[in-house]
């Protein structure tokens, strides 16, 4: 008897509670903690694998100088993916107008915003992530420095980056289980409840986000000798276990084994794969352009260049609070509605019954990275282009 792959048994739990919901709604409603306690334990050891994963591979690979021009390169691609995305989300509700004609304004009353200070400092400051990343940037260069002395430290930081990977593998085991809750719970839930207003919002994200990687992704992937496709295909166990858990963290140790397997060297995308969970979220980003311009149609608030300018500094900014952990980026918009002050906070209600069903945006979190991670690679020389054919990836002899 042939045995279903990790992708089958994903796609068979999803078509399993699509059903269920269908024929017990009732009982669909009471199995949203199947999806939710296996985010949040993926939550739980997000922190330390983050840790442990970049202390290890700033020290592997080899001169803090190297690691350092690395770190850097790495940072520029992430702003610049993460500026280009937040314009595409951006341009896409400017031209389609997808909240036009709502009037929410008269609707949506609620207590003020808070200051666009306030704002850009909670998401430098209270983003648990970011603090995670820079002390292991500190304590990976710290060993580096320290050379051969500090190899007892490295070889513990590595002996717990595997156990915890291990454990994450192990709970990976039972996605396909929370897979089915939470489809179930979505559809349940949120089926057939989206007004007009709501349907082009979601017509305009998958638009958006389609563009984005088939045009963006697509071209950064050719100029690094690869094939968007067979990327794609590659990760396809990845992308099914983000649609079930919508969170695009839960791919990371999946997504770090194959880049290794595809010619990236293990230490670079242990290095650049967790930077790119909280600083280069292409996914999320669009939906925080997007809806932060839908809020202001539906407001009745019209902005100009001159207006736009801010907004998008803003964005930028507190884009890196999106952590890729389910809901984060609801909360990431919610603390960049300071930067349009005519919309009351409590017309995010308006939007959050669409949550469950933006799958677009953690998919597009992790094909981002996994292209910017090649990408950085082909572009240091360090792409070992044999194994990238061996895996089918190469576009180019």
């Amino acid at each position: 008897m042939r045995r279903v792959s990790p992708a089958g048994l994903m796609l068979l739990a999803i078509a399993a509670g699509i059903a269920f919901a269908l024929a017990l709604p009732a009982t669909a409603l009471r199995l949203e903690w199947l999806g939710a306690a296996f985010v949040s334990v993926i939550r739980l050891l997000v922190g330390p694998i983050l840790f442990f994963a970049v202390v290890g591979s700033l020290a592997r690979i080899g001169s803090l100088r190297r690691a350092g021009a690395l770190t850097i390169k790495a940072l520029l691609l992430f702003e610049l993916l993460s500026l280009l995305a937040l314009l595409t989300g951006m341009a896409a509700a400017l031209w389609l107008q997808p909240g036009a004609g709502v009037h929410l304004a008269a609707a949506a009353a609620g207590p003020g915003a808070p200051t666009l200070r306030a704002t850009v400092t909670a998401a430098l400051l209270h983003n648990s992530l970011l603090q995670v990343l820079a002390a292991a940037i500190v304590t990976g260069g710290a060993i580096a420095l320290a050379g051969p002395r500090a190899a007892p430290l490295l070889q513990l930081c590595e002996r717990c980056a595997a156990g915890l990977f291990a454990v994450l593998r192990m709970l990976l085991l039972a996605a396909p289980l929370a897979a089915f809750g939470a489809i179930a719970f979505a559809v349940a839930t949120y089926g057939a409840a989206a007004m007009l207003p709501l349907a082009k919002l979601l017509g305009c994200l998958y638009g958006a986000s389609l563009w984005f990687i088939l045009v963006a992704l697509g071209a950064l992937a050719a100029a690094s000798g690869v094939r968007l496709g067979a990327l794609i295909k590659r990760i396809k166990e990845e992308l099914l276990l983000v649609v079930a858990t919508a969170s695009s963290t839960a791919a990371m140790p999946r997504l770090i084994d194959k880049l290794a397997d595809a010619g990236c060297p293990r230490p670079l995308a242990g290095l650049v794969i967790p930077l790119g969970f909280s600083f280069n979220l292409n996914g999320s980003a669009i939906y925080i352009g997007l809806c932060l311009l839908f809020l202001a149609q539906a407001c009745d608030i019209d902005l100009n260049a001159a207006q736009l300018a801010p907004v998008l500094a803003v964005a930028i900014v507190t884009s890196k609070a999106a952590s890729g952990v389910a809901g984060s980026a609801f909360v990431t918009l919610a603390a960049t509605l300071a930067a349009v002050p005519g919309i009351p906070p409590a017309a995010l209600v308006y939007i959050v019954g669409i949550e469950r069903m933006l799958k677009c945006r953690p998919l597009t979190n992790v094909i981002g990275n996994a292209v910017a991670c090649l990408a950085l690679c082909a572009w240091s020389g360090r792409l070992d282009r044999a194994a990238l054919r061996a895996a089918g990836l190469a576009s180019r002899p």
